[in-house]
């Protein structure tokens, strides 16, 4: 698979599971006037009950963490080049060591 097409399908799962997160968010918001409580024992809202959004939303916003830090580790030579230019003076580079032994001081 080539580096675009990897890019979009994370890309593409971080954003299905961002609008996951979004619509269990507004369903969290309705005010529960707007909310039938006598048609069954448990409320619904477009058909699902408050406990299947509380699991969408927790595991959705649990893949879109994990999308994010794959999506940040695919970028991550070009996040390190354009810090780089955007501070110059920051030295991103690992530090020389002086010696091989601390003992070896002259």
């Amino acid at each position: 698979m080539n580096k675009a097409k990897r890019n979009y399908y994370v890309d593409t799962v971080i954003g299905i599971m961002f609008l996951v997160v979004t619509v269990s968010a507004v369903v969290f918001l309705i005010p529960t006037s707007w909310i039938d409580f006598s048609a069954s024992t448990t409320p619904t809202v477009l058909g699902l009950d408050f406990g299947i959004w509380q699991t969408l939303h927790k595991w959705a916003g649990i893949a879109m963490l994990i999308g994010i830090a794959v999506h940040q580790l695919l970028h991550w030579d070009w996040i390190v080049v354009m810090t780089k230019r955007m501070m110059p003076g920051l030295s991103l580079s690992k530090p020389k060591q002086a010696s091989s032994s601390p003992f070896d001081a002259a």
